[in-house]
C-alpha cells in the first residue's frame, strides 16, 4: 500500500509542479489575449507587421471598382464592431490592384478602396485619426496576375493592427 501511494504522491506533485509553472498566455503585440483571441476568431493572422485580415474573398472589389459590394460591407461592418468591441486602439487600411492600368491609376484607385473601407470602420466608432489608409496599387500581388481569377484576388484590402496595437508604418 505505501509503494502505490508514494507513486501517486510523485504523480499529484509532479502534476501540479508542472501545472504552477505553466505561465498564462502572453500578451502578443502589445494586445491582451482577449484583443489576440477575437482578432484570430475573425480571421486574422499574425504577420511581421502585426495583425493582419487580408480574407481576399471576403474584402475583394470589381475591376476599376472602389465601391465595396453588400457583402463585403456587412463583412467589414461586423469586423470593425468587433474591433471597436475589443479597444483595438488602431488600424491601418492597405488597398491594392490588380496589374492592369497604369502605376499612377493604380495607386489612386487602390487608395480609394482603401479609405472606402476605412470609412466602413469609421462609422462602425473607431476615431478617424486611428484609422490609416495606404494605396499600393499592384506593387504586392498575392498571386499572379496572368489569369482573371487571379487579377480579381489582387483587387483586395488587407488590414493591419500594429506590433504594439499602435498604426502600423
Amino acid at each position: 500500500m505505501m509503494r502505490k501511494s508514494s507513486v501517486l504522491f510523485v504523480l499529484w506533485v509532479v502534476v501540479f509542479g508542472l501545472t504552477a509553472c505553466q505561465t498564462p498566455p502572453e500578451k502578443k503585440a502589445g494586445l491582451s489575449v482577449e484583443q489576440v483571441t477575437a482578432l484570430k476568431q475573425e480571421g486574422f493572422v499574425e504577420s511581421e507587421e502585426g495583425w493582419e485580415f487580408s480574407a481576399s474573398e471576403k474584402l475583394l472589389f470589381s475591376a476599376n471598382e472602389a465601391a465595396l459590394t453588400t457583402n463585403a460591407r456587412e463583412a467589414l461592418d461586423r469586423i470593425a464592431r468587433m474591433l471597436v468591441r475589443m479597444d483595438i486602439p488602431a488600424v491601418r487600411v492597405d488597398g491594392h490592384t490588380d496589374s492592369t492600368g497604369s502605376a499612377s491609376y493604380n495607386d489612386q484607385l487602390s487608395l480609394r478602396r482603401a479609405q472606402e473601407v476605412a470609412n466602413v470602420i469609421v462609422a462602425a466608432g473607431m476615431p478617424s485619426d486611428n484609422v490609416g489608409v495606404r494605396g499600393l496599387g499592384s506593387r504586392f500581388p498575392v498571386t499572379s496576375n496572368n489569369t482573371a481569377d487571379g487579377r480579381s484576388q489582387n483587387r483586395r484590402v488587407v488590414l493591419v493592427i500594429g506590433d504594439n496595437g499602435k498604426l502600423a508604418k
